[in-house]
């Protein structure tokens, strides 16, 4: 039997390596808690879909609209952790059909469909515990390519909106860079990169109306067939887009809509909450709270789990 020289050898375990898992960030689209699957929409926009091999308890904690990270191989997660709630979400999606009676179906970056209609927005309103949903499709066509945004206020309204978008491509060839904003006009920005490169984008007006010059951005563009570089989102580069927070303490009261927990060090704090939230939860319980502060001074929940649990969220 003829022995392997040294050098195939080596590149015979290269090859049996398995690939390093990557980094990301994401936002949450849907969760499949019975199959372990998610739907992420990544920074160019797409969506991609994951297997998770990850705790149960971090499963049972993630809702749609998480900004998460994670650590993923292929379409296999191994490692994922909650950042907080993403307020804003932008996927890019084919129409498959729109109508007023039916609502719209999509395909998304990933082949699968989304439908958007009364009872599914219903359904998602409810889930991220919001309290209206707006959406227009008229005028979509079978084929167009779209930008879906879905825009959660302060108030927690939940709008969406449609944007046409031709040139681009649902599976995510955008591209994105971030700079300082050097000129700005009515639908047009032109940001200097970290290397000095001017960059001018084509941009809906829309998309400019929150910034000014000197400010710091994220901006996912793709190059339309004549070359110009078309802004289809800008975001603030310091917007985590985290504002949650954790209490952990033993609840001494429930209401209708609202939760009484004694945190050890800040005594007792009162959490609206909605009653899907309070399900199952008893005076007594030790619990984590993630929350948020309204604009009102109030302590809004976001999510209401037992805390004797130990276990690790990342899965690792």
């Amino acid at each position: 039997m003829k022995r392997l020289l040294p050098s195939c050898a080596a590149a015979i375990a290269l090859l049996a390596v398995p690939a390093a898992a990557s980094a990301q960030t994401g936002a949450v689209l849907r969760v499949n808690r019975a199959h372990h699957k998610l739907e992420i929409v990544d920074s160019q926009h797409a969506v991609r879909s994951y297997t998770a091999t990850v705790s149960h308890r971090a499963l049972r904690k993630l809702r749609a609209g998480a900004k998460v990270s994670f650590q993923a191989q292929g379409a296999r997660i191994t490692s994922l952790r909650t950042l907080g709630r993403a307020h804003k979400i932008t996927f890019l999606a084919k129409v498959v059909s729109a109508s007023s009676g039916k609502g719209l179906v999509l395909r998304l970056g990933d082949g699968n469909q989304l439908r958007l209609g009364k009872r599914q927005l219903t359904r998602r309103a409810h889930r991220v515990h919001r309290s209206s949903v707006q959406i227009n499709i008229q005028g979509l066509d079978p084929g167009q390519v779209v930008l879906i945004t879905e825009t959660v206020d302060r108030a927690g309204n939940m709008t969406i909106t449609i944007k046409l978008m031709p040139s681009a491509d649902p599976n995510g060839d955008d591209q994105d860079v971030t700079g300082t904003i050097t000129a700005l006009g009515t639908d047009s920005l032109t940001i200097q990169t970290g290397d000095g490169t001017s960059m001018t984008f084509q941009a809906d007006p829309v998309l400019l109306e929150d910034f000014s010059v000197g400010d710091d951005v994220d901006v996912s563009y793709y190059a339309d067939a004549g070359g110009s570089l078309i802004a289809d989102d800008v975001e603030p580069l310091d917007d985590s887009g985290s504002d949650d927070l954790d209490a952990v303490g033993t609840v001494t009261a429930i209401a209708d809509g609202s939760i009484t927990v004694q945190v050890d060090g800040s005594g007792p704090m009162t959490f609206e909450a909605d009653s899907e939230l309070l399900d199952g939860v008893s005076v007594g319980d030790l619990v984590d709270v993630t929350y948020f502060q309204d604009t009102d001074g109030s302590l809004v929940a976001d999510d209401i789990e037992p805390a004797d649990d130990s276990g690790d969220d990342s899965g690792d």
